[in-house]
């Protein structure tokens, strides 16, 4: 009921705050800086997509990419600008949306978040002692799937933080609710949370509760949101050395019902501000496990009057007290809507509806019998359909009323139906109505 009404509540400011963006953009080109500085940017952003790619085609790409998210990063600001000078200083737009010129998944992907604040803070934003802080937070995550399908998860969130005591150094301590929505397969998922923010680093507490069921999809799967619970911590070894890890159990992608437990562990070094190195691994309870290395070099557009130094493995206890603008910190790992997806036969089965054909059977009569999947079979299915006693107080007698074995058929590739007939016994003896049910199987190759 609450995310209910946070969406309905939301949903126009929402659609504000992106057009707000693009019309930011729009503003930022015709208001950029001087025209020897674009000339210049562009003539750099040339000679490198000409050095590092190959082809006209693929050079044309890069270089219309690298504009694109020029762009995107002036308009941001100047959005964001903007809405301090509308909403007040809390006022933020922040995320990392970029414009990808790769062929299969051209487009905008990455983050987006605008924060609306409530109440809450001081008269200037980075107020030491600002003692809480409630605002509206509504984003966007837009990524590509491993089959090149685009996907646009919505969030509209309240958040409410405050420090743990009155003094000016207090620990962070917040509540949120979100409500995620998949803009093409509408999945919804409800997400409580609580986080932390301390003098050595951070913690969150995340539930996703999915309110939607199976969808299908444009290529004949079906879709369903996971339910599943993360528990982050976050610790600041130095200044510029950060260890991240993560507890987390989420049901399976396969759709069978099954849970898949594990810890992810992050190590991020950032001894410059241009540069970032990562290392990751993630144990699953399973046995399964993958380890991750990621290198991140960005250098600012523009000149800057001092370049920043580089800062190596810091200073020991780097950590330092949250300032009042981590009150109005955007909430963290709520992002991308994890789905099950249906596709391997077993799957498909285990979720497929055995129907009778018929209101009732004389004893010796035929059943009929069909089987539906969720979703159009990816391959021919050699399923299997057994009878079995019934609810009820009167349930059938295997051997009396039916043969206990199994009946097959296939269900061929793209269709989701089949049907099968079985012969029941003669019973003499019945002197009143059976109940009759059945199940299904796949057949082992």
């Amino acid at each position: 009921m609450f995310a209910h009404l946070i969406r309905n509540a939301l949903h126009t400011a929402s659609a504000a705050s992106l057009v707000v963006a693009a019309v930011g953009a729009l503003g930022a080109s015709a208001r950029a800086d001087t025209a020897e500085r674009i000339w210049s940017e562009s003539l750099m952003e040339i000679g490198a997509c000409g050095t590092s790619s190959e082809t006209f085609s693929a050079s044309t790409r890069c270089f219309v990419g690298s504009s694109v998210n020029r762009l995107i990063g002036a308009g941001t600001r100047w959005a964001s600008d903007y809405g301090k000078s509308a909403f007040g200083q809390h006022f933020q737009i922040v995320g990392n949306l970029t414009y990808s010129p790769n062929p299969d998944q051209t487009g905008l992907v990455g983050d987006l978040d605008t924060i609306f604040p409530f109440a809450g803070g001081g008269s200037e934003p980075g107020l030491q002692g600002a003692g809480s802080a409630l605002f509206l937070q509504q984003g966007v995550t837009r990524w590509w799937d491993s089959t090149s399908s685009v996907h646009n998860d919505l969030r509209h969130g309240l958040v409410y933080r405050f420090r743990t005591s009155d003094e000016l150094d207090a620990d962070i301590l917040g509540v949120s609710v979100f409500h995620l929505t998949n803009m093409e397969q509408r999945h919804e998922v409800l997400v409580p949370s609580i986080d932390y923010m301390g003098r050595w680093g951070t913690a969150s507490l995340r539930y996703f509760n999915p309110t939607t069921d199976w969808r299908a999809t444009g290529s004949g799967q079906m879709e369903r949101a996971l339910e599943g619970m993360e528990l982050a911590t976050g610790l600041d070894i130095t200044s510029t050395l950060r260890l991240n890890t993560t507890g987390y159990r989420w049901e399976s992608e396969d759709g069978s019902g099954q849970w898949t437990k594990g810890m992810r562990l992050d190590i991020g070094w950032r001894p410059h501000p241009w540069l970032r190195l990562s290392a990751g691994y993630d144990r699953m309870t399973e046995g399964k496990d993958t380890a991750s290395f990621l290198a991140g070099f960005r250098i600012p557009l523009g000149s800057q009057s001092k370049p920043p130094r580089w800062e190596g493995l810091g200073f020991a206890g780097g950590g330092s007290a949250p300032v009042g603008t981590d009150l109005w910190r955007p909430a963290e790992g709520i992002g991308q809507i994890r789905v099950a997806t249906l596709t391997s036969p077993e799957s498909l089965v285990s979720h497929a509806e055995v129907r009778f054909l018929q209101d009732t059977v004389s004893s010796g009569g035929s059943v009929l019998l069909e089987v539906i999947l969720p979703a159009a079979a990816p391959q021919d299915i050699r399923v299997s359909v057994r009878l079995v006693p019934g609810s009820g107080s009167n349930p059938a007698v295997p051997g009396e009323d039916f043969v206990d074995e199994s009946v097959e058929t296939t269900i061929a590739t793209g269709a989701r139906k089949g049907r099968v007939s079985v012969q029941l016994l003669r019973n003499s003896d019945m002197r009143e109505g059976r109940s009759l049910a059945a199940t299904v199987s796949v057949v082992s190759s």
